[in-house]
């Protein structure tokens, strides 16, 4: 895996326009090298760089999957509340019962709510819907109403299809990297390349030459941009304070 000398991977579009540019005004001793350097070389560089300075879904992605991460979280926060009132009918309803409170499932599905665990949670979760279907009677008898287990349904099925969201657009980002490592590495190749010809041809111009290495290009891109000064506008009332000032002054 290429380290890109201590360049990070969004910088290499820029690296790649510096050194192109560079290659551009130094072009006929380019040429006089090697006839390799020619407008199909200049056009395979361009292009590269186009491609590699186009790779911006990966944090696209990523915002995607935070978002979707959240309302999963947020999903499977909802759905406690309607568990806790599950819970509370069932125990409600204990003695009237076919199973045991502890064995209705409810504490096992909070467990993988707690974890994050969503798979675990939609395994659990049926054996909960399963028992209040076997329980219905004796839980209606204590107020349950069949519209609460809708709800848990449904929410239950959001949960699902957010993960599924989810792991694919993981699936996607991790695909997308694997694609972009083999795109960065062939700018990378082409920029190594300019940089040690460029080096090397420009030897006799000491400038010339240490505006092709790296470490001197690594301060180009990093170089901090200076805030353009912004003049004040003096205020009105200021400048009538100056005046009353001088007028005072003239009369003294």
């Amino acid at each position: 895996m290429s380290t890109f000398f201590k360049f990070r991977q969004e910088e290499l579009p820029v690296v790649g326009e510096l050194l192109l540019q560079m290659f551009t005004r130094d072009r006929s001793a380019f040429e006089d090298f090697s006839a390799e350097y020619n407008d199909e070389y200049l056009k395979g560089v361009s292009k590269q760089i186009k491609k590699v300075n186009d790779l911006t879904q990966a944090p696209t992605l990523t915002a995607e999957i935070k978002k979707t991460t959240t309302e999963l979280y947020d999903c499977l926060n909802d759905i406690v509340p309607k568990l806790n009132l599950i819970a509370a009918y069932a125990q409600r309803a204990n003695k009237a019962l076919i199973i045991k409170v502890a064995d209705f499932g409810i504490k096992q599905a909070k467990k993988d709510i707690k974890k994050k665990n969503v798979e675990g949670y939609c395994t659990k979760v049926k054996v909960v819907e399963q028992n209040i279907a076997n329980n219905i009677a004796a839980l209606k008898a204590r107020g349950y109403k069949e519209k609460l287990g809708k709800e848990l349904s449904t929410l239950t099925q959001k949960v699902y299809n957010l993960n599924l969201i989810q792991e694919e657009k993981i699936r996607e980002k991790k695909e997308l990297v694997l694609n972009n490592h083999e795109e960065l590495n062939k700018l990378w190749t082409m920029m190594a390349d300019l940089s040690k010809t460029g080096k090397l041809i420009m030897k006799a111009n000491k400038q010339k030459s240490e505006d092709y290495m790296f470490t001197h290009i690594i301060k180009q891109v990093r170089k901090p941009k200076v805030a353009p000064v912004v003049k004040k506008k003096v205020q009105p009332v200021v400048e009538e304070v100056k005046k009353e000032a001088l007028v005072e002054e003239a009369v003294s």
